[in-house]
């Protein structure tokens, strides 16, 4: 489909959209209104002592009523929430004696135990209005990728495509229903103004009292804002436990799952030689990295066919979402390096030899003039990437960027051009040809794979025989921190285990 096609077809879809209206389904669940009053004691709580001893029962409860809202497939195809309520209870038991208020410790864990052997009416309803609009031209959007792929395997049998908000543009002209799984506030604004077909339905629980459909930020400054009513649905079982946390009082309750980040502990000084900032990257399986500000990282994209999924990202699109595709328990850099060498054969020590000549060089002059000085006067020689200088005295780093970045630092370090500037292109050619070599097996490796369970599961792992990289790891950015802290270079890209994004989508 064209473009212009498909602006076509949602400026017609807008119109049914404002002619019909937008429907909400608030279906009743006692079961998760019972997790709900729980956590938002629980959040309560936590805020008013104004500690974190509950912080690990509060992610887990938090994650919980996210899943519970969000992916409202039955419980033996939702391993997800069996996790989140496994954790509950298991945190809940741990506190016991811990903290004064037990009852709270048995409400939570008694929820989340009901939660996990209880379906999810919203799916129920979900399922039956499927069947009853026709499932030939209907269409699911779901609020992550770990909820699109539970909620696909789910209704494979119905041959309903579940796809995210940015996929819209993939909707077929034969769907004319949308079923949003989860509430409207959860969703962008496009969903509505910009719909991909005539009829769009939102599910949600009836528990969850947000119920406006996201609007446009102009909206409210634009001529002919696109405006669609609301027409609320109530389904089943509406009932509530009493809470003693009033939904007017104003309490710390955040649906969607958080990272922790702390705050910086490096303070103002400078990187030292062996040193950079870097940004902590979280990743699906309780890992994480130390993203530096390199050009690029291995990635992969499971949306391009078979033979194209396994690319570069740029270190500034490395955002959630992005897959990256890693050495279980070390950089993959240095054994490109090292791979690299093998293919110059011979000329292996004498590219070595100029490489380390350089690089000594460098390294007195940081030391003599400092990172800063340093930085200031190559940037007026017009060295475009001068502000990476203490990381070019890494070993295994083979020069700047650019090309020309090279000559001036030599020129400027008082050392002839020829031949560092010739055997440093030599050997950065023979680390392409390494990393083309084994991006081949990776997509071989990745074309045998179950991308499907990558999705669902934000993790897995790939076996080649290559030597060196045995076990590789690809892993679902989850969150990058908002800002950078200074990190060994040894540690750079290295995967490492951290629970900070346990709970994540």
């Amino acid at each position: 489909m064209s473009r212009v096609h498909d602006v076509i077809r949602r400026y017609k879809a807008s119109v049914q959209v404002v002619r019909h209206g937008v429907e909400i389904f608030v279906i009743g669940d006692p079961a998760g209104a019972r997790l709900n009053a729980a956590v938002r004691r629980l959040a309560h709580t936590v805020s008013e002592n104004g500690n974190d001893v509950m912080g690990d029962l509060l992610r887990a409860a938090n994650a919980l009523r996210w899943r519970r809202m969000t992916q409202p497939q039955p419980g033996e195809l939702h391993p997800a929430v069996t996790e989140a309520a496994n954790a509950v209870v298991r945190e809940a038991r741990m506190l016991r004696g811990a903290v004064a208020d037990e009852a709270l410790l048995d409400e939570i864990a008694t929820a989340a135990q009901h939660v996990r052997q209880t379906d999810s009416p919203v799916g129920d309803e979900l399922w039956r209005s499927i069947e009853e609009a026709d499932p030939s031209i209907c269409a699911v959007v779901a609020s992550s990728g770990r909820a699109r792929a539970g909620l696909q395997e789910w209704l494979n049998s119905l041959s309903v495509p579940v796809l995210l908000p940015g996929e819209l543009g993939h909707v077929g002209e034969r769907v004319e229903q949308l079923y949003v799984a989860g509430p409207p506030c959860f969703f962008p604004p496009s969903l509505v103004t910009a719909p991909a077909a005539d009829e769009l339905t939102f599910l949600m629980p009836a528990w969850f009292r947000h119920r406006a459909i996201p609007v446009s930020r102009f909206a409210d400054h634009a001529d002919g804002a696109m405006k669609a009513r609301v027409r609320e649905r109530t389904v089943g079982d509406l009932s509530e436990p009493a809470s003693p946390i009033s939904d007017a009082e104003s309490i710390e309750d955040t649906y969607y799952p958080q990272p922790i980040w702390g705050g910086r502990i490096s303070g103002d000084r400078e990187p030292g030689p062996d040193e950079a900032e870097a940004w902590k990257v979280l990743l699906a399986g309780n890992l994480a990295i130390w993203l530096d500000d390199g050009d690029r990282i291995r990635a992969l994209d499971p949306r391009q066919p078979e033979g194209e999924r396994v690319t570069y990202a740029a270190v500034e699109d490395v955002v959630p979402g992005t897959y990256l595709v890693l050495r279980d328990g070390e950089t993959e850099h240095g054994a490109m390096y090292e791979a690299a060498l093998h293919l110059m054969g011979a000329r292996a020590e004498v590219i070595e030899e100029t490489q380390r000549g350089w690089k000594t060089a460098l390294e007195a002059r940081l030391a003599s003039r400092g990172a800063r000085a340093s930085i200031s006067e190559l940037r007026a020689r017009g060295v475009k990437s001068a502000a990476r200088v203490q990381a070019w005295t890494e070993g295994k780093l083979i020069s700047p960027k650019h090309e020309h970045d090279l000559v001036l630092l030599l020129e400027w370090l008082g050392l002839a051009v020829e031949p560092s500037h010739r055997n440093a292109m030599a050997l950065r050619r023979a680390v392409y040809q390494a990393s083309a070599d084994l991006r081949e097996e990776l997509e071989d490796a990745v074309s045998r794979a179950d991308l499907a369970a990558l999705e669902r599961d934000g993790r897995m792992s790939l076996e080649i025989e290559r030597e060196g990289f045995r076990s590789i790891v690809v892993a679902k950015v989850q969150a990058r921190s908002p800002y950078t802290e200074i990190v060994s270079r040894p540690h750079m890209r290295a995967p490492f285990f951290d629970r900070s994004g346990e709970w994540l989508e």
